[in-house]
């Protein structure tokens, strides 16, 4: 896959980012985790069969595996478009800094057939044996969908100033999150 990088500034551009336009589904901004609680980046048991339900999206990646890319603060849980979210967000040490927001969400009902095309393009591969999806979404995010199940995905989602940067880290952040699904 090609890598692209992008940094959060436009929560709308995820929402349209996450979602199809051919087949009916919610949007999903970028993941969040409550504050003060610590991210596991331990797998949690596969369910086999692709089974998300029980998946916690802060079991997936933590502050801990974003180190080469500066402190971040504590994660924040939430839900978001019909996604289970995960979001890390990197502390900026001067105004200059880059930013930087990392979200995984986790979709039960909607497979890498619903990842919409945000315009320049959707590019399908495979990421630790996992089909993927990774979907620039200009200026500022990146989407990368991996397959947890015939009609279940994860995403990550990558927000930056750096727009170089977006969809590289989003790559790089699958890297660690795809080994931690459930088997499908």
């Amino acid at each position: 896959m090609k890598k692209v990088y992008a940094l959060p500034l436009v929560a709308a551009a995820l929402v349209l980012a996450a979602c199809s336009s051919e087949k009916p589904g919610t949007p999903t901004a970028a993941p969040t985790s409550a504050p003060g609680q610590s991210a596991s980046s331990a797998a949690p048991p596969s369910t086999g069969g692709g089974n998300t339900a029980s998946l916690d999206p802060c079991s997936l990646v933590s502050a801990a595996d974003l180190s080469s890319y500066g402190t971040f603060k504590a994660p924040e849980s939430g839900e978001d478009g019909g996604a289970r979210t995960c979001t890390l967000t990197k502390d900026k040490a001067t105004a200059s800094e880059e930013s930087l927001t990392v979200s995984v969400g986790v979709r039960d009902s909607q497979g890498l057939d619903s990842v919409n095309d945000a315009g320049n393009g959707k590019t399908n591969g495979n990421v630790q044996g996992r089909k993927a999806v990774l979907v620039p979404t200009p200026p500022t995010n990146c989407l990368m969908a991996l397959e947890a199940g015939a009609t279940s995905r994860v995403d990550v989602v990558t927000v930056s100033t750096d727009p170089e940067k977006a969809c590289g880290i989003a790559e790089k952040v699958a890297d660690i999150v795809a080994p931690k699904l459930p088997k499908s």
